[in-house]
Formats: C-alpha cells, structure tokens, sequence
C-alpha cells in the first residue's frame, strides 16, 4: 500500500469516526431535551396533584357549610369547578408522559419491540404534537375574546376574569405538545440506541 493510499485509508477512518461522534452527540442532545421537557411535564404533573387535594378541601368545605351553617358560596362553587378545569388541563400532559391514556390501539401490546419505537416516533409526530398545537392555537382566539369583554361569572356572586380559566386551553395543550416533542425524541433515541437487554 502506497502512502498516499493510506493518508486516503486514514482520512476514511477519521472521517467515519467523525460521524459516529456526531450521531453520538445528537443522540446526546435528543435524550437531554426529552429528559429536560419529561421532568417538568412532572413537575407539572405533581403541581396538579396538589391542586386535586386543594379541591378536596374546598369541597368538603362547602358541603360542611352547606349542611353544617347553612350557607354557601357561588364563587366557591365556581372555584371548584374552575380548579377541577385546571387540574384537567395540566394533568392532561402527565397523563400521556406516564401512559395512562387511554391507548385505542389494542394490538400495541403484540407488536414487536422496533414496531412499537417507530410506533412511538410517528404517532406523537403526526397525531399528537399537530392536533395539541391546532387546539392550542385556535383556542387562543378563544381566550382573547373572554379578555376583550373582561368575562365574569354571570351568576350574582361569582368569579370575576373567566378569561383567566380559559386561558389554560392553550397552556394545556401546549404541555400536550411538548410531551410528544418529548416522546418523539425519547422514541428516536431508543430506535437508534436501543436499552441494553435484561436478560
């Protein structure tokens, strides 16, 4: 082998090195950002825990001053309805991060392991990710026209800024979004580097 045939060898080794460390470091950077966007979708998660025992409270609040001193509260009770929205919107995200929606698909479970990656790539890409944006955008205008006519309650007695509760519509879907950004990456990073067997 002439030198020139080597350098030429050399450069071909460098050069696939080079992109087995780049693959490497996009792999990197897809699982950071999934595992960045995953821990505050459970923040989120966890924050709406506690606003379900914030719930709780005011409703057995209200029972016990409805039955006990018989007396009540409009604005109470719109509290626990627009907290019970909330709770909805936030823990629609942690929902989908921790599997516990509803799945339509029942073969899901008899498909083989790559199936299912590609599976959990295409379906948040082309499904999730889209009609969480959609929702979020169009209801936007939606939350624009409740602040354009400082929406109330229009019981005697209830909550002013409805605008505000409306205004977690898009905040919701927006999170919904982001977990399938999310388990897009987390599906690309198994695809290509796939979790060491247990067996």
């Amino acid at each position: 082998m002439s030198v020139s045939e080597e350098r030429v060898s050399d450069m071909l080794v460098v050069s696939e090195t080079n992109k087995r460390d780049r693959a490497g470091m996009n792999i990197t950077i897809l699982a950071r950002v999934a595992r960045v966007l995953d821990r505050s979708i459970e923040f989120i998660g966890r924050l709406s825990s506690w606003l379900c025992l914030l719930l709780t409270l005011l409703v057995a609040g209200d029972v016990i001053a409805r039955y006990v001193w018989h007396v009540g509260s409009v604005a109470e009770q719109e509290l626990e309805w627009h907290l019970l929205a909330v709770i909805a919107m936030l823990g629609a995200s942690y929902t989908l991060q921790q599997g516990e929606h509803v799945r339509v698909d029942i073969f899901y479970q008899y498909y083989s392991d790559r199936f299912k990656r590609w599976l959990d790539i295409w379906v948040p890409l082309l499904v999730v990710i889209p009609t969480a944006l959609f929702i979020a955008y169009i209801s936007l205008r939606f939350v624009e026209m409740s602040y354009a006519v400082q929406e109330g309650s229009p019981d005697p007695g209830g909550l002013p800024a409805r605008y505000l509760l409306k205004a977690f519509l898009p905040i919701g879907f927006g999170l919904v979004a982001l977990q399938g950004v999310a388990m897009v990456c987390d599906g690309i990073v198994k695809l290509i580097a796939p979790p060491a067997s247990t067996h």
